[in-house]
């Protein structure tokens, strides 16, 4: 069983709450809040378990936050996941919002660059987000200052039948519509949405 406490605590969604993994730093735990049902979870789950049969040396780079296991721990049964750190300092990586509605050494250009990025990632592998809020996604800070956009949350759809899993046209128009629902269209309707 891990052991965590207040110390290892990073944050909290609507679904769960994020900790450090107390044994490797390079990895976090996501404990299910107690109104989270375990159906949400295992679809979840699935929807990872569908990509990890993919042949990931081919992605450009990691613009998501990857599931590993299940683990116990002293708060409950929970999730283990990728954690984003900054090379430049081994930090934990900050979210979008934070430096979308924050003085941020982080250029608009540099930004739109990187979100452009994410789409075409998203896009030309076929993975989809339920939930793509700005807080839903990290920015790391690379050691030549350039940054990686990576969903940490939210990854996965419902559909049905998943057309977009199996062919380019419906994954694109899919995220396009993602991009949309979520005002990523542009940098100043994601600031305007996050002043709401």
């Amino acid at each position: 069983m891990i052991q965590l406490s207040g110390e290892h605590y990073i944050g909290e969604g609507d679904i769960r709450v994020c900790y450090e993994h107390s044994l490797d730093k390079s990895l976090c735990i996501k404990i299910p809040r107690p109104e989270t049902t375990r159906a949400y979870t295992e679809k979840e789950l699935q929807y990872f378990k569908k990509l990890s049969k993919r042949n990931k040396a081919k992605f450009n780079y990691p613009f998501y936050s990857d599931f590993h296991y299940e683990v116990e721990t002293n708060y409950g049964l929970g999730q283990v996941f990728d954690l984003v750190r900054d090379e430049t300092n081994g930090h934990i990586s900050k979210t979008l919002e934070f430096y979308l509605t924050n003085d941020s050494p982080i250029s608009d250009e540099q930004l739109e660059t990187a979100l452009d990025e994410l789409r075409s990632e998203m896009i030309t592998h076929r993975v989809f987000t339920r939930d793509l809020r700005a807080r839903n996604i990290c920015c790391k800070i690379k050691k030549d200052a350039a940054i990686e956009l990576i969903i940490i949350d939210g990854i996965g759809h419902r559909d049905f039948f998943p057309f977009a899993d199996w062919f380019n046209y419906f994954s694109k128009k899919k995220i396009d519509r993602t991009f949309t629902k979520w005002h990523f269209n542009s940098l100043e309707e994601q600031r305007k949405f996050l002043e709401k």
